[in-house]
């Protein structure tokens, strides 16, 4: 009973440090969540929702990945029905990796891009938002396609 009393004690420190560690920026709710203290990764699994002041991201699963001499969230990856809004963009993938000190987002597996009424689907996408470019490739044999709807793009 000692034991698992302290265990709980731990994990409620671990899990407060690693909150605080990135409240002011980033948000997160979903139906479970492990924490790694040694390794310094939370995961969060089960309707994943989570949201910082540049994108918003849901997903079956978003693991966080936490640098401690920064003090900082530096990578977040998510897998499995990932839907990603940015600038008014949506995009949808299988597997989405968001480095943050660089903001650049990489998905992958079969990606959908929609912007207003326009639409673009590949393989991956390479999304620097901090520059405001965006590369998207196909697989091999395969092509990029895209939709433009020429009457509403100003």
């Amino acid at each position: 009973m000692k034991n698992k009393y302290i265990f709980n004690i731990t994990f409620l420190f671990c899990l407060f440090n690693f909150i605080t560690a990135f409240s002011d920026t980033i948000k997160i709710s979903s139906e479970k969540l492990n924490v790694d203290r040694d390794k310094n990764i939370s995961v969060f699994t089960g309707n994943v929702y989570a949201e910082d002041e540049k994108i918003k991201l849901w997903s079956d699963k978003i693991s966080m990945f936490y640098d401690e001499t920064k003090k900082s969230v530096y990578e977040i990856v998510a897998v499995n029905n990932v839907k990603i809004l940015t600038n008014g963009v949506t995009a949808y993938g299988n597997f989405a990796k968001y480095q943050v000190d660089n903001e650049e987002l990489l998905l992958e597996g079969n990606v959908v891009v929609i912007e207003k009424d326009n639409k673009i689907q590949g393989n991956q996408l390479i999304l620097d938002l901090a520059n405001s470019t965006s590369i998207m490739t196909a697989k091999i044999n395969s092509r990029v396609t895209a939709e433009i709807n020429k009457l509403n793009n100003e």
